[in-house]
């Protein structure tokens, strides 16, 4: 993943600044590292569809027993044996 970063600027309502603040000191941390991590927090960089691929929206749709199905896939999807 790119490691590029941007400047920007955020106004923010004084109780927003001063709760970042208080984590700031409490965690020896800069605010733009917080907002940066606050930010990956709600937009999980594997969420984003970079490529726009529409088969992206599949992934984690299903879930499992955990077993494997790859192997016998005919076996799963149509109940033949083999």
């Amino acid at each position: 993943m790119e490691n590029t970063k941007h400047r920007t600027q955020v106004s923010l309502e004084q109780w927003q600044y001063q709760r970042l603040v208080e984590l700031s000191r409490r965690t020896k941390r800069s605010l733009s590292a917080i907002i940066r991590d606050l930010i990956s927090e709600k937009f999980p960089a594997e969420t984003v569809d970079k490529k726009g691929d529409p088969l992206s929206k599949v992934i984690g749709m299903a879930a499992g027993d955990g077993s494997p199905v790859a192997r016998n896939h005919d076996r799963f999807l149509y109940g033949k044996k083999g």
